[in-house]
């Protein structure tokens, strides 16, 4: 059974993670003043935070598209788990929510599994369901949680 792991970039992946086509990161978008930072593996924390001391307005953050996170259930994987960033913090699991919707539209059910999990926290939150959740597939064994069962 083959699972892959969707994170929106407010939860970091691990380094070994980022060249294993079984985790994904969505990125977020930061705007500061007029302009769009994506949030992915070109992010410049150090500059970013250079543009924010310098600009006169707060900073916003835009999440991911639905159509993005449809672009990361492609693939083999027969089980997929996206974990985002609270939905009291930002609308990122209601447009996976949105995505796995749709994307169950256009491609039907019988193939892939999708769960959508609010992690109802942030970073640190996000990664260690996900560090959770691939312990559990490594070892073949059930995700149970209130909300799904896979």
């Amino acid at each position: 059974m083959s699972y892959k792991i969707v994170i929106d970039s407010c939860g970091e992946l691990l380094e070994q993670w980022k060249q294993d086509e079984r985790f994904a990161s969505v990125p977020l978008t930061l705007t500061v003043g007029s302009e769009n930072i994506i949030d992915d593996e070109t992010f410049n924390q150090k500059e970013f935070l250079a543009k924010v001391k310098a600009s006169s307005e707060c900073p916003k953050t835009a999440w991911p598209s639905p159509e993005s996170f449809k672009e990361a259930f492609e693939g083999d994987a027969e089980y997929i788990f996206v974990v985002t960033l609270s939905n009291h913090l930002s609308g990122c699991y209601n447009s996976a929510a949105l995505a796995k919707r749709l994307y169950e539209e256009e491609n039907g059910t019988d193939g892939k599994k999708i769960a959508v999990i609010d992690s109802l926290s942030a970073s640190a939150g996000e990664l260690n369901i996900a560090l959770f959740i691939s312990f559990q597939r490594k070892n073949h064994q059930p995700i149970i949680d209130r909300r799904f069962y896979l």
